[in-house]
């Protein structure tokens, strides 16, 4: 990941203390902010479908890549908590932002914005989460040997590619947005230090056991909004009950027919179902 893969990519790069972030900008200069937060392997243009419906309506949607993924830097550390926290906080400050943000997150990026929202309840005005890991996630071969100690990582440098790859028909039943997905992704699987940063994120990040965390979200003077579909094979929902047992107090909508990328396959009803939940939580000055 250098200056020539980076020639094309949309959008800029902002410096930070751990590595270069690419992040894009849309909507008006001084609309209210949106950060959006990816999964774990899908990069900024995953928010296709959703961000330009919010733009267009008023909001300053800022999307980026975590360290790790996208044309973001891969530095050699943990891929933590902690260190996506700290880069959440540190691009808000490098673009100027200084005023509570609205955190939209899929999947992965669930327990990394009820982290941020916990930790910094201030700096959040409101929260979405889309499909969010934390309730026993599953994990396909690929993934589950990238967690074994010592041989881990060596053996997902070697079968890494072809289960991410084994993963992408799961994400809709949808052919046109698999196919999508499918043509947006595989050319990002050449880039050196992704499956390096995926597994320790994966072994660092509570994708089978945030539900502590969400309950402490749930505790929080922080409006949440919960979006899934009850077809995603990618992060099967739990029962419903257990679902409103930990999210009591959230605005929760179950959609039916709907996979893991519900902005894909409904665009336009999910950009209505997170505006409706934007407007009736008027942000915190």
């Amino acid at each position: 990941m250098d200056a020539r893969a980076r020639e094309n990519a949309p959008g800029s790069f902002v410096r930070l203390r751990h590595g270069m972030t690419h992040v894009v900008v849309d909507g008006p200069e001084y609309g209210e902010p949106i950060l959006f937060i990816p999964g774990a392997t899908l990069s900024l243009w995953m928010w296709d479908g959703l961000f330009e419906r919010l733009a267009a309506a008023g909001y300053r949607t800022i999307r980026y890549d975590r360290y790790g993924m996208g044309f973001s830097d891969r530095p050699r550390l943990e891929y933590d908590q902690a260190l996506f926290d700290g880069q959440i906080t540190d691009l808000l400050e490098a673009l100027g932002v200084d005023r509570p943000v609205t955190l939209v997150a899929l999947a992965f990026g669930g327990p990394i914005a009820a982290e941020y929202t916990v930790s910094h309840p201030d700096r959040v005005s409101r929260l979405c989460l889309i499909s969010p890991d934390g309730f026993a996630t599953p994990l396909n071969l690929g993934a589950r040997l990238a967690l074994l100690p010592v041989v881990g990582e060596p053996l997902f440098h070697l079968i890494g590619d072809r289960a991410l790859k084994a993963r992408i028909p799961g994400y809709s039943r949808d052919e046109r947005v698999v196919a999508r997905v499918r043509a947006r992704f595989l050319p990002e699987l050449r880039y050196q230090g992704f499956k390096r940063s995926l597994i320790s994120a994966i072994r660092n990040v509570p994708i089978h056991g945030a539900e502590p965390l969400y309950r402490s979200l749930d505790a929080a003077d922080v409006p949440v909004q919960v979006i899934w579909g009850r077809q995603d094979p990618v992060t099967p929902m739990p029962s419903e009950e257990r679902v409103r047992s930990v999210f009591s107090r959230a605005d929760l909508r179950l959609l039916e027919g709907v996979g893991h990328l519900p902005h894909h396959e409904r665009p336009d009803e999910t950009a209505a179902i997170v505006s409706g939940f934007l407007r009736a939580n008027q942000a915190r000055a």
